[in-house]
């Protein structure tokens, strides 16, 4: 960041100098960060002079995308320093975290009811099986409704297994 920081003030001084002066930092400081920018994108940014320093093509062409990053860092701490500031903060990666597995699960969901969906839509049960479906439900309410729970025997939940038909 400091050396996007150093080539735009240098683009606005066109002096070492002056740059430096307007960063808060020594000429040798600012002097090698701007190097280390040109050997990093392969190319001199600037052409150096003893009276101005001007933008080279390469410097020109990536001037637009080296503004664009220093706004997007201002605005990352822009927001970072509004989140930390509110009220909240200290609770909220909590409060995130169980947004994301509530999202998590509301997804999973969507997911199986549109699968299922298409399933039914997409292979509808013939009318026998249809019939056979609901009067096979319509029998299991109908036991349900006949038995006595009092009657049946506790049973520990932990010790029983479950089976799911796959259909």
């Amino acid at each position: 960041m400091h050396q996007v920081r150093y080539f735009l003030a240098l683009c606005a001084e066109q002096n070492f100098t002056r740059a430096a002066r307007r960063c808060g930092v020594k000429q040798p400081s600012l002097t090698r960060a701007v190097k280390k920018m040109e050997t990093e994108l392969g190319g001199p940014l600037f052409d150096r002079d003893r009276t101005n320093t001007r933008l080279t093509d390469l410097g020109i062409y990536v001037r637009h995308e080296i503004e664009r990053i220093d706004r997007s860092s201002m605005e990352v701490k822009r927001k970072a320093a509004q989140f930390l500031a509110a009220p909240t903060a200290k609770s909220r990666p909590r409060v995130m975290e169980a947004f994301m597995r509530a999202h998590h699960v509301i997804v999973i969901v969507a997911v199986l009811v549109i699968v299922v969906g298409a399933k039914l839509f997409l292979f509808p049960p013939k009318k026998a099986e249809a019939d056979t479906r609901t009067s096979a439900s319509l029998n299991v309410h109908q036991m349900h409704r006949n038995i006595n729970m009092q009657n049946l025997p506790v049973q520990n939940m932990h010790d029983m297994s479950f089976v799911f038909d796959s259909d």
